[in-house]
């Protein structure tokens, strides 16, 4: 997939604005971030400044995937929402001592920890809903889930935003998100899929129906991508302002970035 696809229309790239913005009280944007942290450290499994690298998206919304709590304690997820003022809602999907993780993570004595979602945001949550995507064969974690929040907007406004990973065997993951369409559609209002996808964007069109890409570009592996595995997926009731793939931080996954806007006839 080449880097920096044509973009659809609306679609852009550019500096990130502060704030989520409330213009006339109509039409409002939001900032919204997605990183797979891979625990925390590199392929050389050496830990590398997760903080600091989501810090410097300064997301509205950030969705984290692989994020670690050694000794089930607070991990870094914790960290950056004191950092950045965001309330953190987390989701923990499999023990630190799942075959899933990092070959060589350093594993603290003591308790065991757990390692799974993080969705953080600077927004009122009106709600939250963990959403059972279900196994895939051969997934050395047993159910993966979606991380559902209802965010209330300055305007009062309502939008849901669904954090994913979803599984990384082959065509393990377009079942689990269509669950997770089809649950977020029930909802209603306008939404968007965030996350680690595990698979290709023109392959998950046809499932999440309706839906766009508000960023395209290469995400991973981070050193040399040659594949775009994470998305922001929004519904019709977004345009894109800006949309970006960020550098390689450190983990085997590139962060990525979108300002997405609320268009005028949106409820």
């Amino acid at each position: 997939m080449p880097n920096g696809d044509a973009l659809e229309d609306g679609e852009g790239r550019g500096p990130a604005i502060a704030g989520p913005r409330d213009l006339g009280g109509t039409i409002e944007s939001l900032r919204i971030a997605s990183f797979n942290t891979h625990w925390g450290v590199t392929l050389a499994d050496k830990p590398f400044d997760v903080v600091e690298a989501c810090v410097a998206l300064n997301p509205d919304i950030l969705v984290l995937q692989e994020s670690w709590r050694p000794n089930a304690q607070p991990g870094y997820a914790s960290e950056i929402a004191q950092r950045l003022g965001m309330t953190l809602h987390e989701l923990p999907m499999m023990s630190d001592r799942n075959s899933a993780r990092p070959r060589g993570l350093a594993l603290p004595p003591g308790e065991v920890g757990d390692c799974g979602l993080a969705v953080l945001t600077t927004l009122p949550v009106i709600d939250r809903i963990n959403i059972n995507l279900g196994h895939a064969p051969g997934d050395a974690i047993k159910d993966r889930f979606g991380l559902a929040l209802t965010i209330a907007l300055p305007s009062g406004a309502r939008a849901t935003i669904a954090g994913v990973h979803a599984s990384h065997r082959l065509w393990g993951s377009l079942p689990q998100l269509r669950r997770l369409h089809n649950a977020i559609n029930e909802i209603g209002g306008p939404s968007a899929i965030v996350g680690d996808c595990n698979m290709w964007g023109p392959a998950i069109a046809p499932v999440l129906r309706a839906r766009r890409r508000a960023v395209k570009g290469r995400t991973w592996p981070a050193s040399r991508p040659h594949s775009q595995i994470d998305h922001i997926w929004i519904d019709r009731h977004w345009r894109v302002l800006s949309a970006s793939v960020e550098p390689n931080v450190g983990s085997d996954h590139r962060p990525i970035k979108a300002e997405i806007q609320l268009r005028e006839d949106s409820p």
